[in-house]
């Protein structure tokens, strides 16, 4: 099932925007959205999202200054049906639910200040580049999608988001992937749980300290597809905070370098405190608001972040592209 927002009035008239099964589409003023409406002062910079399961569509306010209604009626939460109107600022849509026809974008979408309409085929392809910050990414049934024995179908979503180039678990070196795709690591925080550390050792995967006076906890380590590790990292670690992963072709020295560098931010009066970045809850607004300079500076090696949302069932993967970083979410359903 296709969800279809059809503008009825406000700035955007005549658009026609979908939200495909198994995806969440978050509407707004700014690129904290998944779709921006520049043009709609009235809206809020993160305002309205739009859930599909691919049996019920669902309208949920993020806690707008000048709220969300569904036929007239202020709400929260609230499951829609065909031919709900939908409005927000000054934004009016009609929803159509449509078992099969995908959406038309207008011409015009994503010029000026609106953000074109999310698209995306996968992390080392599909219609991405400067203007395109943020989508929402559903892999449909299917062989790629179950594709790793053993997991579920969410848990191989997230694996095929790491390692996109590979079907399933095969014989590899260390981290590695074909060439030009780059190294998947993950960064963990063993104050988070105290098993990480036994994990660590019991896998017998190389990994290095991210501080080497040992203030904090945290390791870097590039798990195998196929070992034990990664199976633990996936179905324990996963929507528990232990840290993030991301992909660079660069060394795991050199990623620990990097890194190293935003541990420790100072006061005013010049007392360093430790920034745990590494923390989901701390990246997953860290990243996406930084400006342009600073995300390529903290970007610097990696070519990707993926980290847990706020629910387990949810993925962001953060990349940098000219315009800032570009966040995309990741439906583990």
């Amino acid at each position: 099932m296709i969800v279809v927002l059809e503008a009825v009035s406000g700035p955007i008239t005549g658009r026609r925007i979908e939200v495909r099964a198994g995806s969440i589409l978050r509407f707004g003023r700014t690129t904290r959205s998944d779709y921006a409406i520049g043009e709609d002062s009235y809206l809020s910079s993160l305002h309205f999202a739009v859930e599909c399961d691919g049996v019920q569509a669902r309208v949920r306010d993020m806690g707008s200054s000048n709220g969300t209604f569904v036929n007239g009626s202020r709400i929260t939460e609230q499951l829609v049906q065909e031919g709900d109107s939908l409005a927000a600022g000054e934004s009016t849509f009609t929803i159509h639910l449509d078992a099969s026809t995908p959406a038309e974008v207008s011409a015009d979408a994503g010029r000026g200040n609106t953000a074109t309409t999310p698209m995306f085929t996968g992390p080392q392809g599909g219609p991405q580049g400067p203007g395109v910050q943020t989508a929402t990414v559903s892999l449909p049934g299917g062989s790629g999608a179950a594709a790793w024995p053993g997991y579920s179908r969410g848990q191989s979503i997230l694996l095929r988001a790491l390692y996109p180039s590979l079907p399933g678990p095969s014989p590899s070196v260390p981290g590695a992937l074909p060439a030009g795709a780059g190294t998947v690591y993950a960064v963990l925080d063993a104050v988070r749980d105290s098993r990480i550390q036994a994990f660590l050792d019991a896998s017998g995967e190389r990994y290095l300290a991210l501080d080497p006076s040992a203030r904090v906890q945290v390791y870097v380590v590039a798990p195998t597809p196929q070992g034990r590790l990664l199976d633990v990292l996936i179905k324990d670690g996963w929507g528990h905070g232990w840290g993030f992963f991301c992909v660079s072709s660069f060394a795991m020295e050199e990623i620990c370098t990097h890194l190293r560098n935003y541990m420790t931010l100072y006061t005013g009066a010049g007392r360093p405190l430790t920034f745990r970045f590494w923390d989901p809850r701390v990246l997953r607004v860290l990243a996406p608001a930084l400006p342009p300079e600073e995300a390529a500076d903290f970007f610097g090696p990696l070519a990707r972040i993926l980290v847990e949302g706020e629910k387990p069932e949810v993925a962001l993967e953060l990349a940098l592209t000219p315009r800032g970083p570009r966040q995309q979410t990741l439906m583990l359903v």
